[in-house]
């Protein structure tokens, strides 16, 4: 029993297959009608080559038919057989169906054919093909010496003529071999010519699909020779597949960091949590230092939950679907949202949040991803700022676009630290991790909700003066959302 697992059968295809049957066809197409118009040509200039012929020998016929000297009004007609052939059949008459003169040899069977068309035709005497040709009303001149030599129109004849066609058919028969076997044999050699020519051509294909079979987890490289990289018909497809290999070989990379990096800061948190719990429980301690160590316990389970949230957060941005359930939503709703949330922590840390929003803008967004993106940055910016200062967040609209900028005023960010800043778990100051609770994760979130939205985030920043970051989106044409409301109404 054949098992397909749920998919379609699909039957094998071969594109040389299908262009070499395309040129088979064509060519033969075209090699018949060209052999076809050849023979037809050729044998249509012989044929009328053979009725001239039969018009000269009708020529030399003529002077043997003279007008009787006793009455003007008969004929008489005196053979010689110099000049004709002892194959040829002749049938003279007059106008009135008397007979003048014939061959000797086919007087009743040429006479049976004497009202065929006056046009060359065919005929089969005793077996053998004779072509005939029948001429009408050719006068017979009568000479006369008076004043000068004088032809003057005697009575008229109608004159059958053939001539045996047995070498004319057989030369035509050979012309037809020799047309057909150089038909095959140009068919056969074309045949060849296009399959070496389709091979040859096909084997770019051969080295491409060998290159791709190379790729594995561990090799994400995809070199061709120059011979391939000079096939202009494959250079967009081999420019796809590398461009292809080279995202798919960076997010495996990035995929396998990022799990070594989770696994490594998880096995942290618990190696912390074990050796708390093992401190805790050696000795004879009181309540106090029992009640500290389940304490130190708690802290590292809650920063534990949000390694696990924001980890599950990024996944589940970078897998969802970018169209699916999004509407325009105001922006600056949103930048309102996360600086409420957020004016506690700001106020604990002695820091003011100074608000510049422009006119309002239209987002193709979900309320829950701009307030997670403007609530990472405005967090970073209060870790990270000077007590007594200020978090000034404003916006800008320009050609379509908005952009909203998160300035702090702190330690800033060194220039060698700034590449990396939106790699995943990467944190300038490792030691100050634990005491600011940061993972190196909230700005590889905002990067990749800025992805998720086709917008753009640049940080720049200055040690000692503080840091901007700048995040650019595309606005949403308010007349669109118009007539998609009108029409949802309707």
């Amino acid at each position: 029993m054949d098992i397909h697992c749920g998919y379609p059968l699909i039957m094998d295809t071969s594109i040389r297959r299908k262009i070499l049957v395309i040129l088979l066809v064509a060519q033969g197409l075209l090699t018949a009608v060209c052999v076809t118009a050849l023979v037809t040509y050729i044998d249509q200039q012989r044929t009328n080559v053979f009725d001239s012929e039969i018009q000269r020998r009708v020529s030399l016929l003529l002077p043997m038919v003279q007008v009787d000297d006793a009455d003007s009004t008969r004929l008489r007609f005196t053979p010689r057989q110099e000049p004709l052939s002892s194959d040829d059949f002749f049938d003279i008459r007059g106008l009135k169906g008397e007979i003048v003169g014939t061959s000797s040899h086919s007087v009743t069977i040429v006479h049976r054919t004497a009202g065929a068309d006056a046009k060359g035709f065919t005929l089969n005497v005793y077996g053998r093909p004779y072509r005939a040709r029948f001429f009408q009303a050719i006068p017979v001149f009568i000479d006369r010496d008076e004043e000068g030599k004088v032809d003057i129109p005697g009575p008229k004849i109608n004159v059958l003529y053939a001539i045996s066609a047995t070498t004319f058919n057989a030369t035509t028969r050979r012309i037809n071999v020799i047309a057909v076997l150089g038909s095959l044999f140009w068919i056969t050699l074309s045949c060849l010519i296009a399959w070496y020519s389709v091979t040859t051509g096909m084997m770019p294909l051969g080295e491409l699909a060998a290159q791709a079979s190379k790729i594995t987890e561990r090799k994400w490289s995809f070199s061709l020779s120059p011979q391939m990289q000079r096939v202009s018909e494959l250079r967009p497809l081999v420019g796809a597949l590398e461009a292809l290999v080279t995202r798919l070989g960076t997010a495996f990379e990035r995929e396998r960091t990022f799990f070594s990096d989770a696994a490594h800061e998880l096995k942290t948190i618990v190696a912390i949590q074990k050796s708390s719990l093992q401190v805790t429980l050696q000795g004879t301690e009181n309540v106090t230092k029992y009640r500290n160590g389940l304490e130190r316990v708690s802290e590292d389970i809650d920063r534990l939950n949000v390694l696990v949230h924001r980890m599950l957060s990024l996944a589940s941005i970078e897998s969802s679907d970018h169209s699916n359930a999004e509407v325009s939503i105001a922006l600056e709703e949103t930048i309102l949202a996360a600086c409420d949330q957020l004016r506690p922590v700001a106020t604990a840390h002695q820091i003011t949040l100074d608000l510049q929003l422009a006119t309002p803008c239209l987002v193709a967004s979900e309320q829950y991803f701009l307030q997670t993106l403007w609530g990472t940055l405005i967090e970073n910016a209060i870790r990270y700022s000077f007590p007594n200062s200020s978090i000034a967040v404003a916006t800008v609209l320009q050609k379509g676009f908005c952009t909203v900028s998160v300035t702090d005023h702190g330690v800033g960010i060194a220039p060698e630290y700034l590449p990396h800043l939106f790699e995943r778990f990467y944190r300038a100051d490792p030691s100050r991790a634990r005491d600011s609770g940061g993972f190196g994760l909230g700005l590889a979130i905002a990067k990749a909700i800025v992805d998720r939205h086709q917008g753009g985030i640049e940080i720049k920043s200055e040690q000692g003066k503080g840091t901007t970051v700048l995040v650019t989106l595309p606005c949403v044409d308010e007349r669109s959302v118009a007539r998609q409301l009108i029409g949802v109404q309707q």
